[in-house]
């Protein structure tokens, strides 16, 4: 599969993410999965992370020229990226739904979710912590 999105422009224009989730680990977007933990979502994850995407806020503003340039991510880890990130922009509540994910990154996110700024962000799109 094909992406045919603009080279240049940062993912932010194309799925809008509300800015609270800016600061999450790139693993939370195990949460917007079928499968949290499948080899190849954990290999799109790693790969991100080893090259410096380690935030949501890092991938929103990388470009698809930008990922495209990084070794073993391929069109298919592209396109569950875009999956993954069109996933939460359309159902923010599931940063509840951590059950599913493992006790380190379920305690970071719990953690997130705490912090003064990001729990009255979170309240403002409707998500009560």
């Amino acid at each position: 599969m094909k992406i045919t999105m603009p080279q240049d422009v940062p993912l932010l224009f194309y799925i809008p993410i509300a800015t609270v989730f800016y600061p999450f680990p790139i693993y939370f977007l195990r949460v917007a999965a079928l499968s949290p933990y499948d080899k190849s979502l954990s290999r799109i994850l790693n790969t991100l992370h080893e090259n410096n995407y380690s935030s949501i806020d890092s991938v929103q503003n990388a470009t698809i020229g930008e990922l495209r340039r990084i070794r073993n991510f391929g069109e298919k880890g592209l396109a569950i990226l875009l999956e993954l990130l069109q996933t939460i922009s359309i159902q923010p509540e599931l940063v509840l739904e951590t059950e599913k994910l493992d006790h380190n990154l379920r305690a970071e996110l719990d953690h997130i979710k705490q912090v003064v700024p990001v729990k009255m962000q979170l309240l403002d799109i409707g998500i009560e912590v």
